[in-house]
């Protein structure tokens, strides 16, 4: 059974390109840096979204995790319809978001999830956090509950609002709202964080993923090129 999520107003960003670095530390302290790619497209009643992760050599760059979320925008938000997770050396996985259906499918089981307003996939969720924020800011006081459909079961990811906090970026310093997804015994063991940033259309500026293991990952932005066409 899956816990029901709160429903939210929201207000899309306008369409845009992030340019991220990623900082990465595993479980045995082996540090290592790289390059991370997101394009965010706000077609007004639809998107597409693509985050690509991996390593910069001199004339290539290897990647290591691609993430696609493509569906609609209405007035629940960002509401995915498939969702594919590609990870070097494994094969691709997709998720498939039937809202008519209120079912959600995944091609590395044969189980299922019951669907629900505001559902989003792992790529989708900072950007609908951000279309929260957008809409208004009030309801990022509190818990922000958001089902999420990964690779093989769907759960509710609940945030918290840290505080505001100033980070220090390659485009200076911003002024950003810090939410956090502590872990959740017996349903996630890592900790998922998200800096917002309000001036720049409530834009997701760093994510960080800390392992139960102590490994920890970290993508801060250093550019980001706006399309204003579609935005408010």
């Amino acid at each position: 059974m899956v816990e029901q999520a709160r429903h939210y107003k929201t207000n899309a960003p306008a369409s845009a390109q992030f340019d991220l670095h990623v900082d990465r530390r595993d479980a045995d302290g082996t540090k290592w840096q790289g390059v991370a790619a997101m394009a965010w497209d706000n077609r007004g009643d639809s998107y597409q979204l693509k985050l690509e992760v991996g390593l910069s050599m001199l004339i290539t760059r290897i990647n290591l995790l691609v993430l696609s979320s493509e569906g609609l925008i209405d007035a629940t938000g960002i509401v995915p319809v498939t969702a594919t997770e590609k990870r070097k050396g494994r094969a691709q996985t997709a998720t498939h978001f039937n809202r008519d259906g209120k079912v959600i499918t995944f091609s590395a089981t044969t189980a299922t999830a019951p669907w629900q307003v505001g559902a989003q996939d792992k790529a989708s969720v900072p950007f609908q956090l951000a279309a929260i924020g957008r809409a208004d800011v009030n309801q990022l006081v509190g818990n922000i509950d958001i089902l999420v459909g990964e690779e093989k079961e769907a759960t509710v990811f609940r945030f918290q609002l840290v505080g505001e906090e100033e980070l220090d970026t390659k485009m200076g310093r911003l002024v950003t709202w810090h939410l956090r997804r502590p872990p959740k015994p017996g349903t996630y063991s890592s900790q998922l964080d998200i800096w917002l940033a309000p001036s720049m259309q409530w834009y997701p500026v760093q994510i960080r993923n800390t392992e139960a293991s102590g490994a920890l990952t970290t993508q801060t932005v250093t550019k980001i090129s706006v399309n204003d066409a579609t935005g408010k």
